[in-house]
């Protein structure tokens, strides 16, 4: 069973490749790392923002605005990664990878069918090699070729 510190590493390791099969390790893992990320920026941001006062004309203190920044940041860094990872999830679950783009454009109408992506998401792959390539799980796996 993959852990924490391997899926953050495979996650970030393979931030540009489409090709091939996540486990859903590979994908929640991630996922929980930065839902932390973010709720420790948001609990610093609500904690650090009321420490001073606003300016008279409506300015953002620059400890907001280095937590606003960070925040944006972390989010650019993870956008492609993020989506790579859907993507290969996908082909764990033998569909195509195009369902990533079909699921965010429906989600701009329907936000909710973002829960059902994660729902799938939950189940797992197909045992054995797929058309996307070898089982995750299988030890002969080339993970780190």
């Amino acid at each position: 069973m993959m852990g924490f510190g391997t899926a953050i590493s495979l996650f970030y390791k393979n931030y540009v490749n489409f090709e091939g099969r996540a486990s859903r390790a590979e994908y929640w893992w991630p996922l929980l790392m930065q839902l932390i990320i973010y709720t420790a920026l948001i609990i610093a941001f609500v904690t650090l923002s009321g420490t001073e006062e606003f300016a008279a004309d409506g300015d953002v203190d620059s400890v907001s605005l280095a937590i606003i920044f960070a925040g944006i940041l972390f989010w650019l860094v993870n956008l492609l990664p993020g989506i790579s990872v859907k993507i290969r999830r996908f082909h764990d679950l033998d569909q195509t990878g195009w369902l990533v783009l079909v699921f965010w454009a429906v989600n701009i109408f329907v936000p909710l069918v973002e829960f059902g992506r994660m729902i799938w998401f939950a189940f797992p792959g197909t045992t054995g090699p797929n058309q996307y390539g070898p089982d995750p799980h299988e030890d002969h796996a080339e993970v780190f070729g």
